[in-house]
């Protein structure tokens, strides 16, 4: 037999299926499991999970995989509890299997479903370390983490966990809720080969968290990647400062290469000033078509981004965390903010991390002094633009120390109807690209933001502001410094 920890051969869960017993056509039930799953994390331990019912009576297992048992199934609470096998282990026990479980009504249909079980020994516990966005890079792995509002330890009344949107289906697997604390797994991303694992598959989704009356009260952004953004090789020093290599989002830096692929994993996720969810950016590196990334939920079904205009009702910081998939235009009366009224210096800090602070534990989103130092490096100026273009991106010097250092160029979403932009639209010199990273420092009705373009008529003259007063409603990438 052999034993699998840690590499699963995962098996998606089947669809649920009807077999009816009975001539009723009248009759509606349903049985499912949100989680799809239960994942343990030693051999021996119990695991449980929820289901949702409806006109359901009793529920029986089917078939149990070997060495596993069914402790109980509560019907009044509506949960499943299981145990796995313990060391040592008998000859056809397995770690990994499916629960097959049938459900009567009471009339005689019936309803079946599939649960998979398995033990993970890999764990990473997040518990201790409330943020908006949690960094994930270990593959086959189970992480957890406390539904509290990010950056504070003021607790969510979170009852039930969905995933709200994914860049790639199946990213966030098995997500469930219990005991207060949130869960989920994480796959390996396998070659096609020879089909060993090479990391995880990276990609970003955000997990929302309800009560029970099924009311969203917050959301959590969760950066699946290869390249941990907090370690030493992955961060960079600024005026001091150390500050991520990589946009939040991002797989990584380009570093100035031309391979598209590298370009469209640097270019991160796209943050309303004073937010702290984030939106998707273009479907292709070269924005063609100017589509947004494709995504989808829990159920699998595609989702999309919802633009919305700036009203009393949902231009409110309250009504955002409701809705974190609804992108606000910018409000003209009110200075082009997604707020309806006034603007909210407090959402996003200089010093200290707010609760709708964007980036993982121990980061903030950076004030303007962090860029101060930078200037467009020189032989940008004597290479052909043709040659900068495919770059999307630009080198630049830290005058202080002589170090270099690479930004990609990947627009942004504009404040007047939120959609992508990387062409800097100028009626006398449009650019090819331009890049754009906000900081928390306000600037009036305006924010901050490091700016770069590349000027196709006169080279010289490429653009680069290391405070950019920008309208908040638009929607730029962000570098995260460690507080």
């Amino acid at each position: 037999m052999k034993r699998i920890y840690s590499t699963l051969a995962f098996i998606f869960i089947a669809a649920t299926t009807l077999s009816l017993l009975s001539c009723s056509k009248s009759e509606t039930n349903s049985l499912s499991v949100p989680a799809k799953g239960i994942i343990v994390t030693k051999p021996g331990d119990s695991g449980t999970t929820t289901f949702d019912s409806s006109n359901i009576t009793s529920i029986y297992p089917t078939s149990i995989p070997e060495g596993w048992t069914v402790e109980d199934i509560n019907m009044y609470e509506g949960t499943i509890t299981v145990t796995s096998p313990d060391l040592p282990y008998e000859e056809d026990e397995v770690q990994n299997g499916t629960l097959s479980l049938m459900g009567y009504t009471p009339t005689g249909n019936t309803r079946t479903i599939s649960i998979y079980l398995a033990i993970v020994e890999s764990t990473v516990d997040f518990y201790d370390q409330p943020a908006n966005c949690y960094v994930v890079t270990k593959p086959d792995t189970r992480y957890t983490f406390n539904p509290m509002i990010g950056g504070s330890a003021t607790p969510v009344a979170t009852t039930k966990v969905r995933v709200l949107w994914e860049t790639k289906s199946g990213l966030i697997q098995y997500l469930d809720m219990r005991d207060g604390k949130a869960t989920f797994y994480i796959a390996g991303a396998k070659e096609d080969e020879d089909d060993e694992e090479v990391g995880v598959y990276p990609g970003n989704a955000v997990i929302g968290g309800y009560d029970q009356s099924d009311n969203l009260l917050w959301s959590w952004h969760i950066w699946v990647t290869n390249n941990d953004p907090t370690t030493a090789e992955n961060t960079i020093v600024l005026n001091g400062q150390t500050v991520m290599s990589a946009n939040l989002g991002a797989e990584c830096n380009s570093n100035g290469s031309t391979d598209s692929e590298k370009i469209f994993d640097s270019f991160g996720l796209y943050y309303q000033w004073g937010r702290k969810d984030p939106f998707v950016g273009p479907a292709t590196y070269d924005f063609s078509g100017n589509y947004d990334h494709t995504l989808t939920d829990y159920r699998d079904v595609s989702v999309a981004i919802d633009y919305v205009d700036s009203t009393a009702d949902e231009g409110t910081s309250e009504w955002t965390t409701e809705n974190p998939m609804s992108i606000i235009k910018g409000n003209k009366e009110n200075g082009y903010d997604w707020l309806y009224s006034g603007h909210d210096n407090t959402l996003w800090s200089t010093t200290t991390k707010s609760e709708s602070d964007p980036c993982p534990a121990g980061w903030r989103v950076p004030d303007a002094s962090i860029y101060s130092n930078l200037t467009i490096n020189e032989i940008y100026d004597n290479i052909d633009w043709s040659e900068l273009q495919p770059m999307y991106g630009i080198l630049l010097n830290d005058i202080t120390s002589g170090e270099e250092y690479f930004f990609t160029a990947q627009g942004r979403r504009n404040y007047l109807d939120c959609r992508l932009d990387i062409i800097n639209d100028d009626e006398f010199c449009p650019v090819p690209w331009s890049g754009y990273y906000w900081t928390a420092t306000t600037e009036g009705e305006d924010a901050s933001a490091m700016f770069f373009d590349l000027n196709t008529a006169t080279r010289t003259w490429n653009g680069f502001d290391a405070k950019r007063a920008m309208h908040r409603a638009n929607a730029l990438p962000i570098r995260c410094v460690r507080e």
